[in-house]
This record gives structure tokens, sequence and C-alpha cells, in this order.
């Protein structure tokens, strides 16, 4: 039985077809590499684990999603792409910058501590990363930094100058970084991390 895989416009070539196959085997390492991070921590994670769990070969691993730095780097991606979608969702509401702020962080933190142990590691190596791969990272931080600063200004009664909307994203950046460190090594509560972010944030700002 040949089963024909399609597109929008009609059955695709074997170059697509081989694209499509290669995609889902990307995804089904990455979802393995994440499984194994989640369960034992990223320094434990070993390339010949994840072709086991994907059914492919090391090779395999390595031509499709690179070593382990890079794999950190794709599931940081995934990560944040989410996180985008709960702010992009934050700038829309109503309500005051407090409020509006403390609402997002509790949505995030509800997203990052299912997944700590990918977090924590892509937040530890991003400062090691060199070449094409910092600034890679570096474009992510500054994308998440400006969705941020659309949200503060839109929530702030009176709009910020862009040096104090920099500030307060980069507020916002650094103390939930510090707060998942404290929350994961049990030293905070989920609400104490909740209104640590929200206060550092606006310990100077007009809510």
């Amino acid at each position: 039985m040949t089963i024909s895989v399609r597109g929008k416009r009609g059955p695709l070539h074997a170059e697509s077809r081989n694209v499509v196959r290669g995609r889902a085997t990307r995804q089904l390492i990455l979802n393995a590499a994440r499984a194994r991070i989640v369960a034992s921590g990223y320094e434990a994670l070993r390339l010949e684990d994840l072709a086991r769990d994907s059914g492919v070969t090391k090779a395999a691993v390595v031509k499709s999603v690179g070593g382990k730095p890079n794999i950190l780097l794709m599931l940081g991606d995934e990560d944040r792409q989410t996180r985008l979608e709960v702010i992009r969702q934050a700038v829309a509401h109503r309500s005051g910058l407090r409020r509006r702020l403390t609402d997002l962080v509790r949505r995030l933190l509800d997203l990052d501590v299912a997944r700590m142990n990918v977090v924590m590691a892509y937040i530890g190596y991003m400062w090691f990363w060199t070449g094409k791969d910092q600034e890679r990272a570096q474009a992510m931080i500054t994308e998440t930094r400006e969705l941020l600063c659309e949200l503060i200004a839109a929530a702030s009664p009176v709009r910020p100058t862009p040096e104090e909307l920099g500030i307060l994203s980069f507020r916002v950046l650094g103390s939930y970084v510090m707060g998942l460190r404290d929350l994961r090594y049990g030293f905070a509560t989920l609400d104490d991390t909740v209104r640590f972010v929200v206060n550092y944030v606006l310990r100077s700002s007009s809510s």
C-alpha cells in the first residue's frame, strides 16, 4: 500500500516528503531530549540515549539537531514561543500595570515550573554561547523585551519614555530569573516569587 503525502496544492514531491520526515524526526528527538532533561537534568543528557529513545542512529541525531548546546538552544526557543504568546495575550488585557504583571508572572511560572530543568539549563548556558549561537540567543532576548515594553506601555497610566521602558523590561527578565532560582531551590513559594517580581519591577514606577 502506497501512502501519498499531500500538501495544500496536491501530492508532495519526494524532496518535500523528505523535508516533512526530517521535521518530524527533529521534533521527535527534541521531545525526547526535553523529557530526559526534565527528568534527569541537562548534564545527564546523552546523544546515544536520544537516538535510542527516537529510534534513530546517533549520526541521525547529530544531523537533525546538532549537539547538546544546539538542542538546548532549540528547546529554549520552543519555550520562549510559549512565553511570547502569554505576553501577547496580556498586552490585550485592560487591567492596570500591577494587576497585569501579577497575572503575567503567575502564568509564566505555571509554564516554567513544569520544565524547570530545561529553563534553568538554558539560562545558565546562555552566558557561554559564542558566535552565531550567542547572536541568536541575544535576538531572542531582544524580541521578548520589545514585547514586554509594549505590554508595560499599554498598561501604564502615563506612557513611560523609551529609556524607562527598557529599564522596566530588563527588570522583568532579571527578577524573573532570580525568582525562578529561588523557587527551584525552595527559597520561596510561588506566591512569594510573583510578589517579588512585580514589586521589583514597580519599585520606582507608578502602577
